[in-house]
């Protein structure tokens, strides 16, 4: 099970740039003499994790998807993110900071009415 500050989500989350994140910052300039200098760093933070929900799976219930709103209307609030593995991250959200979808179409749907959710976070 995936939690986010103690909420359970669901464990179906796809974590999509799981490795699209390097702890190498570079920057690359040219000189005026046409000498390349290359500048890099290791960053300790700033990665990216979007845990993706989609049509038919990421479902959470809709009492789930008002306590994490409640975190995300927390302007700079740093989160613990645990993981299936047990892996654990301070996180913040970012971006969209998180979307939610009814699982099929309902204009009253109850506390446990089925949702897909998505997050957007990044590590500290």
């Amino acid at each position: 099970m995936i939690t986010l500050n103690g909420i359970a989500l669901t464990s179906d989350l796809l974590w999509i740039d799981e490795y699209a994140w390097s702890p190498v910052a570079q920057q690359v300039d040219i000189m005026s003499d046409g000498a390349v200098v290359v500048q890099a760093e290791t960053q300790q933070t700033g990665r990216s994790i979007s845990l993706l929900g989609g049509d038919s799976y990421g479902y959470v219930k809709k009492s789930v998807v008002e306590a994490v709103r409640a975190l995300s209307e927390e302007a700079g609030l740093e989160m613990t993110l645990v993981l299936n593995d047990g892996s654990s991250y301070n996180v913040v959200f970012v971006d969209e900071r998180f979307t939610a979808e009814q699982a099929c179409d309902n204009n009253n749907p109850s506390s446990d009415f089925q949702y897909f959710i998505s997050l957007y976070l990044m590590e500290l």
